[in-house]
């Protein structure tokens, strides 16, 4: 009976693990930015122009 304790203390005291989508805030994401490697930051950097310039190209049409 004492195996069955301790594993159930066992399986109480496991972190959880979180599922889903976590949602950061603009504070923590410029937060864990910046403790990134440089090149890490310019891989960032060019992928913020490479998103802008494709959104400028962007045309939007109405179907009807």
């Amino acid at each position: 009976m004492k195996n069955n304790e301790k594993h159930i203390n066992n399986i109480v005291s496991e972190p959880r693990v979180k599922y889903g989508f976590v949602h950061k805030s603009e504070d923590e994401k410029l937060l864990e930015d910046i403790s990134r490697p440089a090149i890490e930051k310019l891989q960032l950097f060019t992928q913020m122009l490479r998103r802008n310039a494709i959104l400028n190209k962007a045309v939007i049409s109405k179907s009807e």
